[in-house]
């Protein structure tokens, strides 16, 4: 059925994401464990013909797990040889396609994840194979021929875009003569369109004296979606951003198909679709946008344009958008001004009118409303309010940078709960799956102190392949290395769930203010702030607007509250002090009533008394890949990348770290803690006693409670460390090659296409090689990275004492 057939969609206040809990205590019951619509989403890369139902299956299945919310479907490239690949005929929106995704929304439904999809293929912008070269994004130009007066004339003017792929769609706007060497004005300019044929012969009885006739018009740019799947790179071009006849073609070609094949999903698990940041390039016209120009403006634009360049102000841009010239006369720069406003109003019509189309379709429009590298032809403003989600971005590379950092005061202002972020984006420099969740969590908090409140990270690349294949594939040497196959997938879990934790926080009630180190929300249950520290580990008294309540601490990385131990009420603020480690973040939150739930006293230790635990280890390696397990046992604590077994020196997986240790009865009475801190690691830990998990340690200092987990006398300590894939792609390096590499792939080293004995399923011929990645950015003499634990472990007896209010 035709989406013009359908009723605009029900009240889309929520717009699909988070839940609104009725009051703090609600909040409370959800903070351990955040409902589903609270967790972070992920960008899922289907990378050319390589998609495959059981990959899909696994990947879905896998981010469930992970305690991932959604997806939302990007048709990427491969940027391998598609003829070496095993499905050649799944090209985008074929018949193979459209079955992959019925499964995809399939596997979702059953797992209560929801599915969005970007509206093109690539990532930029709003196009796809369906939009022809007249539909497509369109520029003005112009060719002079001097004509000497008095006499009749009959030539074929030249066309402007002649020897060009567009010369053959030149469209013809006005014909304009212009008396040579005088002064003129617009009064003495004529247009002489109607003495021009289509073919471009110019008959025409020429005035007395020497004259320039303009051929203006305008042409397709052929700016071309990407990076789209390899089978249509070559004619998916972009939607025109001014045109709503070719606006209106273009979201019916995006939509009917899902209405057609998906309506039983749509609004339930096929939830979004998305528009990326704007990497289009420049337009400067379009098919009305003389019409659209005098209606708004109230003069010619076509006579200006022609009047500039006999100034000599050149304001047309090779790259098809508008020259500001530094010395342009002032009749010039007015008239690029009120251009430049044209296209920004066009532009943000046919948004609106694109937005209308997906939200009659029932679906919510999640977009980023801005040019990726700056400025761009339409105000970011008035496409936040136009978004039903405004979304930004921040990269992995950029420190504290946020894509805009007013961007969640502008949705505020618009009334709008959420704002998203394409996160965590990054690139080869510092994405070489040498991404963990310590490095990623003060990029996350960045965000989050702007007033961001749902990320979609970047990227999950879906893996086709049989799991004995890893890492398997990547995206390109875009974003970080989200995936089944990494290494720390199951101990990465608990960085996910901070995610989430902080999500359902900041998704609640309204944005009062962001200010990169403290954001505050408020509700009518409670005055929500998120702090954190960006320096080293101190004391911080930090003061908050807020005067007759209580104060919590609710910590988003253990997803425990308690009672602030130390605060003071002074007029209309209180002022909280806090312990923070170095990049620690904690929620201090003001409950409009007194609440019930359990709160942990804040604790001072007034005694300490170290437990001597030096001595052998045994380790257990479980090796990521399908190497078999192993053991061994080691005097003291040491880095794997020194040795000189191999097996260790280019692990990559899973170390258990036993030992057994002894506690005396007296430790474990009333006032008494046992804490163990693992020191320096490489990279994530998780810690048991005697069988029972004591939580995930992912973030510095690598130190936690277990008193609860101990028994007098003898207790079994494990510790799992997890590094990274970084040492076993080295090591995989030391080995002959088994495939065929090319350097000049984004100028990245890359497999030219996928091997034919990865194709045919045969044995690996380089039995030592134990990866597979189509990316790589390692040989075999890049240095190993530090991996295991290396201590000192410290086991400590603590006495006491809760924190007395000041």
């Amino acid at each position: 059925m035709s989406f013009a057939y359908m009723t605009y969609a029900r009240d889309r206040k929520s717009y699909g994401f988070g839940q609104r809990p009725e009051n703090i205590h609600s909040l409370a019951q959800q903070f351990a464990s955040p409902a589903d619509d609270y967790k972070p989403h992920a960008w899922w890369h289907w990378l050319g013909s390589n998609f495959s139902k059981e990959g899909m299956t696994k990947d879905l299945q896998a981010m469930k797990d992970a305690g991932i919310g959604g997806v939302v479907v990007f048709n990427a490239p491969s940027w391998l040889d598609p003829s070496k690949n095993p499905w050649q005929h799944q090209t985008y929106r074929s018949v193979t396609y459209w079955d992959a995704l019925k499964h995809a929304l399939a596997e979702a439904k059953r797992l209560n994840m929801t599915v969005g999809i970007h509206n093109s293929p690539g990532w930029s912008t709003t196009g796809g194979p369906w939009i022809s070269p007249e539909d497509g994004m369109q520029a003005v130009t112009y060719g002079k021929t001097s004509l000497k007066g008095g006499r009749q004339v009959k030539i074929t003017l030249a066309n402007p875009r002649e020897n060009t792929e567009s010369a053959q769609y030149f469209k013809d706007v006005a014909l304009i003569a212009v008396p040579a060497n005088k002064e003129f004005s617009a009064g003495d300019m004529l247009d002489i369109s109607e003495y021009m044929d289509a073919g471009g012969t110019l008959d025409w009885h020429v005035p007395e004296g020497d004259w320039t006739v303009y051929r203006t018009g305008h042409y397709p740019t052929f700016t071309r979606s990407h990076p789209t799947p390899e089978d249509v790179a070559e004619y998916s071009l972009e939607v025109d951003k001014m045109n709503r006849d070719a606006t209106v073609r273009h979201w019916n070609n995006v939509l009917n198909p899902f209405i057609d094949r998906f309506e039983n999903h749509i609004g339930t698990t096929f939830r979004y679709i998305w528009i990326d940041s704007y990497e289009a390039g420049d337009q400067n016209w379009s098919p009305g946008f003389r019409s659209d120009f005098i209606r708004m403006k109230g003069y010619d634009p076509v006579m200006q344009l022609v009047m500039a360049d006999m100034r000599g102000d050149s304001i047309l841009s090779k790259h098809h958008g508008l020259r500001y010239p530094e010395n342009a006369a002032h009749e010039t720069a007015l008239f690029l001004r009120d251009w430049s406003d044209v296209i920004n109003r066009l532009f943000l019509n046919c948004w609106q009118t694109g937005k209308e189309m997906v939200n009659r379709a029932g679906f919510t429009l999640c977009w980023e409303p801005y040019c990726s590298w700056g400025g761009g032809p339409f105000d970011m403003n008035e496409g936040v309010a136009i978004a039903d989600v405004p979304v930004t971005e921040f990269w992995v590379h950029s420190g504290d940078v946020l894509g805009d950092k007013t961007i969640a005061k502008v949705a505020a202002a618009s009334e709008k709960r959420i704002v998203g972020a394409e996160a965590f984006t990054g690139m080869e420099a510092t994405c070489r799956f040498t991404e963990t969740p310590h490095m990623l969590k003060r990029p996350a908090d960045m965000g989050y102190s702007f007033g961001v409140n749902l990320y979609f990270l970047h990227s999950w690349a879906h893996n086709p392949f049989d799991d004995k294949y890893q890492p398997g594939f990547n995206f390109a040497h875009y974003g970080t290395h989200f995936s089944r196959n990494q290494t720390w997938f199951e101990p990465g879990k608990a960085f996910f769930t901070y995610l989430a934790r902080c999500q359902m926080l900041l998704q609640q009630g309204s944005l009062v203010s962001g200010i990169g180190e403290t954001l505050h929300r408020s509700t009518p249950e409670a005055e929500i702030f998120f702090v954190r520290n960006t320096g080293d580990a101190r004391e911080m008294t930090v003061e908050f607007p807020v005067a007759g309540r209580i104060p919590e601490l609710w910590d988003a990385y253990s997803g425990l509250i308690k009672s602030a131990g130390r605060w003071k009420q002074s007029g209309e603020t209180t002022s909280v002090t806090l312990t923070m480690e170095r990049d620690a973040s904690v929620f201090v939150i003001f409950p409009a009533q007194k609440t019930a739930y359990t709160k942990l006293p804040e604790t001072k230790v007034v005694k300490e008394t170290p437990v001597d635990i030096s001595g052998e280890w045994t380790v257990y390696f479980k090796p990521k890949t399908d190497e078999e397990p192993f053991q061994k046992k080691f005097a003291e604590l040491v880095d794997f990348s020194r040795q000189d077994d191999a097996a260790v020196k280019y692990f990559s997986g899973t170390a258990i770290y036993e030992k057994t240790v002894r506690i005396n009865a007296a430790d474990l009475s009333a006032n008494r803690a046992v804490t163990v801190d693992l020191g320096t690691l490489y990279d994530i830990a998780e810690v048991e006693v005697n069988g029972k998990k004591a939580g995930v340690l992912w973030c510095p200092p690598y130190r936690t409670d277990i008193t609860s987990l101990l028994k007098p006398g003898n207790n079994v300590l494990r510790i799992h460390i997890t590094n990274t894939w970084i040492n076993r792609l080295i090591g995989d390096e030391q080995y002959p090659e088994d495939f065929e590499w090319t350097d000049r792939n984004q100028g990245l080293r890359a497999m030219t296409g996928l091997p034919e004995w990865f194709v045919k399923n045969q044995p690996r011929p380089v039995k030592e090689r134990r990866t597979f990645i189509p990316w790589y950015y390692f040989d075999k003499n890049s240095a190993l990275y530090p991996a295991g634990l290396l201590g000192p472990v410290k086991l400590s007896k603590q006495e006491v004492t809760a924190t007395i209010t000041d």
